[in-house]
């Protein structure tokens, strides 16, 4: 049988090595042109508690998301792999190890819940990893190897992959992980005849690999990022642990605080002197930040904060995805605390959007709140990023020598936008308080100065629609069913779309990276042109479709989803079909 798409997961527990399973694979496709997608799913212990997994697509076709079902499941512990079943694709494949067999009850034993629909193969995993290593490590390079040969894949691409994840543990650990594959390899090459052959077009050059999370902290950087101060939380750590290593090297800081508040705290100290700064957390980290963001608003301090979502409330599901803090990026503040939301739609959009983060920020003196999330930050895929590396960009309003005369720090203006000058130079001397304030920085609590300033501040959002980016509108623009998406589930959409497409249903997407604000006309003339209207989100209350039926007035059909997993292109589509024979009618 020949492929030209394979979805491929290891199922083990936490310290089976599942991850850099998905390393390799994923770095070895890459590296023979494929487009790849690679999703990790652990649990929230570091070892030996709870379920592990690494789903691995590739395709000769660009990826927009991970699919639905799996070709081919491998059982690296029997009893947390029994559940995946139900995802494997009829006349799909698994692999699990015979050296277990013996040693679980029935009901705990992969290979008794493999259906007929399913083709099952015997691995002695255990058994060729102990030969390799005299030990149980080494598990998943024998799997690797059998995989390899599975697909006809090129052998020698695994090899070099292995060498570069595990060069840094050694010549004897490289050398125990090769003949793990080896073993896996010719294991499989004896006992089963090939009838698998994944087409691969040899003309395609490598591709590189990369996850949200680092094209948000490149992005950054390139973007003229100097400070960054965060407190580690999964899943958006690996930005601090990048700025941590890249920040020193171009003269900026990074600083683990010792709590999510002193950590924007520390951003706002840094804008106000002059530098452009980032913190990154989660949900319960945004929580603890809402009074600081507050601050930011009422100072008109810029601020940047990444927030990767995460299954919530509270604690929540820390390595489980989620698209649940929509509502408190956007209201997370007492009294009329408006702020910029972007959400990123991919890994291109991770890199580009957070450098009109910053500017935006910047020129607009505001926070700025940057929704990502576990799926798209996490997962590692094949892209190519423009780079727009211009680290001294400045895009803050500076006043006029007439202006510094009488500096007003919050001068009332037509854009709401007053002059920013940095402490220190000539002519900034001005009060900077989370109380209300005349234009002066004075504390002042009339009614008619609240009033404009509040209308000032607000004035700011009116004025920068100009330099945001308007929507993308996708599909058949004759359609009558119309998709609104935010985040990673667009990449679910897209695919889901191109199902329905094939049954002859005709659909269109409005995406945009702009949460707060939008380009209102756009997105009015878009659900004008629609019958029926569909928002999927990953959350139980529909956050993203309150927010567009507040604003627009619309009825949509909303499709809640408190995920774990990113969404099912097929679940979308499935409510396509539901939709199209409703207007059929």
């Amino acid at each position: 049988m020949k492929y030209s798409e394979i979805t491929i997961r290891f199922c083990g527990i936490a310290g089976d090595g599942i991850v850099a399973s998905g390393k390799i694979l994923a770095g070895a496709c890459a590296k023979i042109g494929l487009h790849v997608m690679v999703n990790n799913i652990y649990s929230a212990e570091i070892r030996g508690l709870g379920k592990s997994s690494a789903t691995i697509r590739f395709s000769t076709s660009k990826l927009y998301s991970m699919g639905d079902g799996l070709d081919l499941l491998v059982g690296m512990v029997s009893k947390e792999s029994i559940i995946d079943l139900r995802d494997v694709k009829e006349r799909g494949n698994v692999i699990y190890d015979t050296s277990t067999i013996g040693d679980v009850v029935e009901e705990d034993s992969l290979v008794s819940h493999i259906t007929p629909e399913i083709q099952g193969h015997g691995l002695p995993i255990t058994k060729l990893a102990n030969e390799a290593s005299g030990t149980n490590q080494g598990k998943n390079l024998v799997a690797m190897g059998a995989i390899c040969y599975f697909y006809s894949l090129p052998p020698e691409m695994f090899v070099d992959q292995i060498k570069g994840l595990f060069t840094r543990k050694g010549e004897r650990i490289v050398e125990i992980n090769i003949k793990a594959f080896h073993l896996g390899y010719e294991y499989f090459k004896e006992n089963y005849p090939l009838n698998n052959q994944f087409e691969i077009d040899k003309r395609s050059k490598p591709r590189k690999l990369t996850s949200g999370n680092d094209a948000i902290a490149k992005g950054a950087i390139d973007c003229g990022l100097k400070f960054f101060a965060g407190y580690p939380i999964t899943p958006a750590t690996k930005i601090m642990e990048i700025a941590a290593k890249e920040l020193p090297k171009l003269g900026g800081w990074t600083l683990q605080m010792e709590d999510e508040i002193a950590a924007i705290g520390a951003v706002l100290g840094a804008w106000f002197a002059g530098k452009r700064a980032m913190t990154a957390t989660s949900g319960p980290g945004l929580s603890l930040m809402s009074e600081m963001i507050n601050l930011s608003v009422m100072t008109e301090i810029p601020t940047v904060i990444v927030n990767v979502q995460r299954g919530g409330p509270s604690t929540g599901l820390p390595t489980k995805v989620e698209q649940g803090d929509l509502n408190i990026a956007l209201y997370g503040g007492a009294g009329d605390s408006p702020r910029v939301v972007m959400a990123p739609t991919d890994t291109e959009e991770c890199y580009s959007g957070i450098q009109l983060a910053f500017d935006i920020a910047e020129k607009y003196q505001t926070p700025v709140i940057f929704l990502s999330d576990l799926f798209l930050g996490q997962r590692t895929e094949t892209v190519t990023i423009k780079e727009n590396i211009d680290r001294d960009r400045c895009t803050r309003k500076k006043p006029t020598a007439e202006q510094l005369k009488n500096f007003l720090r919050y001068q009332i203006t037509d854009d709401g936008v007053s002059p920013l000058i940095v402490p220190g130079e000539p002519g900034a001397v001005y009060s900077t308080t989370g109380l209300e304030h005349s234009a002066k920085g004075n504390p002042n609590y009339e009614s008619d100065v609240h009033s404009m300033m509040t209308a000032k501040r607000f004035r700011k959002f009116d004025s920068m629609v100009a330099d945001l980016p308007t929507a993308d509108i996708i599909g058949d623009e004759t359609a009558e069913i119309g998709i609104a998406g935010w985040g990673s589930t667009i990449g679910s959409i897209l695919e889901g779309m191109e199902i329905a497409k094939k049954q002859g249903v005709k659909t269109k997407l409005i995406k945009s990276i702009m949460i707060h604000p939008q380009h209102e006309d756009s997105f009015r003339k878009f659900f004008d042109s629609c019958k029926k209207i569909i928002i999927p989100e990953m959350n139980y209350q529909g956050q993203y479709a309150a927010l567009l039926k507040s604003r627009y007035g619309i009825k949509p059909i909303e499709i809640h989803i408190p995920a774990v997993n990113p969404v099912s292109p097929l679940k979308i589509a499935q409510k396509i079909m539901e939709t199209n024979s409703e207007l059929s009618q």
